[in-house]
């Protein structure tokens, strides 16, 4: 595993609410990929809203998107546990694992899945080799 970070959704203000952080966390915007570019297919008034984020001030490291305006993200389960994993078999075990006794929201998918354990924490897990 390459380790664990929060990852925090919002309603349609993900852009706004790095800005915010940027400027109380000096922070810096490292990633911001809009749903224009990414595989999701959403009608073009949502194209602006941000897909995959990561901001990064010192210690501290997030990753934050929008979510899907078809399927709104309630407050209170607007975050969730992203793990980034460089052994695939190692991120298929653990996403059995966490899945048992909970809900799978998106099966576990060209190297990437997301579900909620029986403890009700959702969690993102991803591949990638690098």
């Amino acid at each position: 595993m390459k380790g664990l970070i929060p990852y925090l959704m919002f309603p349609g203000s993900c852009r706004e609410a790095l800005k915010f952080y940027k400027t109380c966390l000096n922070g810096e915007i490292t990633k911001l990929e809009t749903v224009e570019n990414s595989p999701l297919k959403l009608a073009d008034e949502h194209k602006d809203r941000i897909f995959d984020s990561e901001f990064i001030a010192e210690n501290i490291r997030f990753k934050a998107s929008d979510d899907d305006p078809n399927r709104p993200v309630p407050i209170g389960r607007n975050f969730s546990m992203f793990v980034e994993f460089s052994v695939e078999v190692e991120q298929k075990q653990a996403f059995a694992d966490l899945a048992e006794g909970g809900q799978v929201l998106f099966p576990l998918e060209h190297g990437f899945g997301m579900l909620v354990d029986k403890f009700n924490i959702q969690w993102m897990l991803a591949f990638n080799p690098k």
